[in-house]
């Protein structure tokens, strides 16, 4: 199909969106970062950013800070290299994140290395997004939407040439915080063999607030957001085979981050090893397409306290986690005639996870001399298969109709505490680890999603997407079995950053979401003239997965105090329970002048606004994300791209008062960003927070990055801070 070119803009999170995603229609980011540029498909109505490498210091660390880009995408902050990706009201394990074709579980109980951290920006072939509704041949066990990530597809010789090779070098660096780092790109192939390698490196320190929010505490200054530092390395190589119109890949892609500190959450990492094979097949034949995939990942993780955490701690707490994720997949597509495409596939995959706290000391006390087992040779297996119908019914009409089933299989080991006098004797059937021990802890989910999608166009000026959706998601073995109520490890256990205790619930069922989702794209004859995008949503989810205060008879932190308290710390219970969220998302864009002199003037907005209830407890949800907008106004002017942005975000009054979730203030942020690209050289620089406006993140959660761990902060955002990259192309 042809694509109608628009500008380059400034950045991910400065997109004009001539066309976003709609209902269910992803939004393809086909990256070679940094940088973005956009095209538009008025066909289908998908949106692909193509990237070059001038402008995205700001992103160069974090792939999940890229959902920013797109209205109701944000992030929950964690670690530097480690955010957890939010989109409309939901996040994290509620979205179906997939890098390179599969999920990888979370082999931690604070949820500390997700899927979107395994594969760096500069190693990013594409990004796609959908942001609602999900076609059930993406994938199954969620009940959101999806971000899929995929490195760069390997290249070929072309006809009548032998050899070919590519690559680029480059850097960046970031003032707030000190964050630097490198990455190369290489690839070269012949007409049947293609080889391609990525390797990055990112180091960053403690970032600071504009302005001191708290005490200066063991030498940390007052405005310094300690546990904020990090460093990461990225390794990537993949080899590639193509005979006919077939093609065979392996990859080979490994990480070892040594530290990251997380300043929302009460451990930091203090390393992070993994390493991932993917075998990929692809085919193309008469009768249709064939698509193979077999993958193994192994993740050996740790916490404890860096050295911010561990000023005025008595000892240290080292926590271990082993994770292992194997499975095979396979789909076929067969047009059935000119206008219906059927796709059929399955898959298997099984989650393997050993979490275990060793002895902080020898001796008898609160950690020690026992290995505390939190979850012992837990494991999950999910069998799925699906059958997806496409139609072209007319040039105005097509739909994506879908049935998706899935059997998930679950079960763990025996469970002890580091002693029996603090934790409970596990060979006495009235403790805490006795009951768990004895019970019966293997579960099985038969669950079935179903989509539903159509699109219709009426004319050249408008497009209108309407999805709808069924889908379930099974408890993960971090809400079913984690054991104990004693506080210290119920203080273990949690990914929200609010600084809670939580323990699992074995009588938890599938959540079940029925989403509803309508996009209408209105634009002039001319996409890149004006555009104005609307959408509005609504998900019932039944039995979510929500927490209630944990019951006095679980005894330990769960007291007839805790069941009140309405303020501080408290200690909760994951539950089912029932669930609505609706919002609305506006994207548009108007191109304001265009000269010879001065380039071409576009003005651009994006707002959100998400609104979450639960219906059990008649609260607002937890991390729901304020009115936010963002207007831009972005000069293309020859090799130069200009932005002036404004972002700004509302109050946030509507809080989660069983989490005891804290409010945040409304504010404005300045970025002026400026990007030049020249033969095979591209550099951007970015003033971002160009005030220095002090602000607190509304998803950011409560600050824990230093003794005394309290109640009561927000965490704040950046100060203001100078981005720089530059890249060569060869």
């Amino acid at each position: 199909m042809r694509r109608a070119p628009i500008h380059p803009l400034i950045g991910a999170a400065l997109l004009a969106l001539a066309n976003s995603s709609g209902a269910a229609t992803p939004m393809t980011i086909n990256i070679n970062l940094p940088g973005y540029g956009v095209n538009t498909d008025s066909a289908d109505g998908a949106l692909n950013l193509s990237a070059n490498a001038r402008d995205n210091a700001h992103l160069a660390s974090n792939t999940a800070k890229i959902l920013q880009s797109i209205p109701g995408g944000s992030i929950s902050a964690a670690g530097g290299v480690s955010g957890l990706p939010v989109l409309n009201g939901l996040s994290d394990n509620q979205l179906l994140l997939q890098v390179n074709g599969f999920s990888t579980p979370n082999a931690c109980a604070n949820h500390m290395n997700p899927p979107l951290s395994y594969l760096p920006p500069a190693a990013i072939g594409q990004i796609t997004i959908y942001p609602t509704v999900v076609p059930v041949s993406v994938g199954g066990n969620a009940i959101g939407g999806a971000v899929i990530v995929k490195s760069p597809q390997p290249i070929f010789a072309k006809p009548g040439s032998h050899f070919e090779s590519s690559g680029s070098v480059g850097g960046f660096y970031q003032s707030n915080g000190n964050i630097y780092g490198t990455h190369l790109n290489a690839a070269a192939a012949t007409r049947h063999f293609s080889i391609n390698y990525s390797g990055s490196y990112v180091h960053g320190g403690n970032y600071t607030a504009a302005k001191a929010f708290k005490p200066d505490t063991y030498g940390i200054p007052g405005n310094v957001v300690a546990s904020s530092l990090y460093e990461a390395i990225y390794q990537n190589l993949n080899a590639a085979y193509r005979w006919k119109q077939q093609v065979l890949e392996l990859g080979v892609q490994y990480q070892s981050i040594p530290y990251q500190g997380f300043p929302s959450a009460r451990m930091d990492m203090t390393g992070n090893h993994s390493t991932r094979l993917n075998l990929h097949y692809q085919g193309q034949f008469q009768w249709g397409e064939l698509e193979l995939q077999a993958y193994n990942q192994v993740v050996q993780h740790s916490m404890n306290f860096l050295a911010d955490k561990d000023l005025g701690a008595m000892m240290g707490m080292p926590m271990n986690t082993q994770g292992v994720n194997n499975g095979v997949k396979g789909k076929i597509t067969v047009p059935l005639d000119t206008h219906n495409r059927l796709e059929l596939g399955a898959s298997y995959n099984h989650e393997h996870l050993n979490d275990w706290w060793p002895p902080a000391t020898s001796k008898m006390s609160m950690m020690g001399p026992n290995t505390y087992i939190n979850i012992d040779n837990g494991r999950r297996d999910r069998y799925a298969a699906f059958a997806d119908l496409k139609t072209q019914w007319n040039p105005q009409w097509n739909s994506d109709l879908g049935l998706r089933l899935e059997d998930v299989r679950m079960n763990t080991g025996p469970v002890q505490g580091y002693n029996a006098m603090m934790y409970g004797n596990p060979d006495s059937p009235q403790s805490l680890p006795g009951t768990f021990n004895r019970s019966d802890r293997q579960r099985q989910y038969t669950n079935w999603n179903f989509s539903a999608i159509v699109h219709y166009q009426p004319d050249k000026h408008s497009t209108y997407t309407l999805g709808l959706a069924r889908k379930a998601q099974a408890p993960s073995l971090y809400e079913l079995y984690p054991w104990s109520s004693n506080p210290m490890a119920m203080n273990m256990i949690g990914w929200f950053n609010d600084g809670n205790g939580y323990i699992g619930n074995l009588n938890l069922k599938p959540e079940t979401a029925n989403t509803v989702s309508l996009a209408a794209n209105f634009h002039g004859s001319d996409p890149q003239m004006w555009h104005v995008q609307i959408q509005p949503y609504f998900t019932y989810t039944h039995n979510y997965i929500g927490a209630v205060r944990c019951p006095t008879s679980l005894g330990g932190a769960c007291t007839a105090a805790n069941l009140h308290a309405e303020s501080g710390f408290v200690y909760l219970q994951f539950a089912n329970q029932n669930a609505e969220i609706w919002g609305i998302n506006m994207d548009s864009s108007a191109r304001l002048a265009q000269t010879q002199r001065y380039g071409t003037f576009t003005l651009s907005a994006k707002a959100a606004y998400v609104r979450g209830d639960n219906l059990s407890r008649h609260t607002p949800l937890y991390h729901m994300m304020p009115l936010n907008l963002r207007l831009a106004l972005h000069q293309n002017w020859g090799a130069w791209r200009n932005t002036i942005e404004e972002q700004l975000v509302a109050a946030k009054n509507q809080v989660d008062t069983l989490r005891n979730e804290p409010k945040t203030s409304g504010y404005g942020l300045l970025n002026l960003r400026t990007a030049y690209r020249q033969g095979h050289w591209q550099a951007s620089l970015e003033l971002a927070n160009l005030l220095n406006q002090f602000y607190e993140q509304p998803l950011g959660g409560l600050y824990l990055g230093q003794r005394p761990m309290t109640y009561g902060t927000a965490l704040p955002g950046s100060g203001r801070s100078v981005n720089m990259s530059l890249q060569y192309q060869f």
